[in-house]
């Protein structure tokens, strides 16, 4: 009796499969990226009043208001190009893990700030907010791993 198990397998490892892969990751980073990014901008005096009232940020918030949106809008493009994903995929990560010890901070701080990310994502708790990240950061995780075989 033989088991026949190897070609499936084989597709799991398939460079076709690894790239579909990668690809799904970067367009969820772009969703999520473009979509934060654009709610920002379009409530930006509201952004930064509410990073004003952050312990870490305080009278850097109207700077910081504009610099994340334009960071996310910035590796949103870079992810659309696949020869910059050699960068745009571990900074869209970094940018990640970041909001998230920047979230875990704020939890374990006690504040009780609201979020301010827009849409849909605002109206998760922050431990919900965390857990999105922590799912978001395991998929540039994945994604890095899928480039590099």
């Amino acid at each position: 009796m033989h088991i026949t198990f190897r070609k499936p397998l084989q597709f799991l490892s398939s460079e076709k499969f690894r790239q579909v892969i990668t690809d799904l990751i970067v367009y969820a980073f772009l969703i999520l990226f473009m979509y934060t990014a654009a709610n920002k901008l379009l409530t930006i005096k509201s952004f930064a009043s509410t990073l004003a009232k952050s312990p870490l940020i305080g009278s850097f918030s109207m700077t910081i208001a504009w610099a994340i949106p334009v960071v996310e809008i910035l590796i949103g493009i870079l992810l659309i190009l696949d020869s910059k994903r050699k960068w745009s995929l571990p900074a869209a990560l970094a940018l990640m893990i970041l909001f998230t010890v920047y979230l875990s901070y704020m939890v374990l701080s006690g504040s009780k700030l609201p979020c301010h990310c827009g849409g849909v994502i605002s109206t998760m708790t922050w431990q919900q907010h965390i857990w999105f990240n922590l799912a978001f950061v395991t998929f540039g995780f994945i994604g890095l791993q899928t480039r590099r075989k």
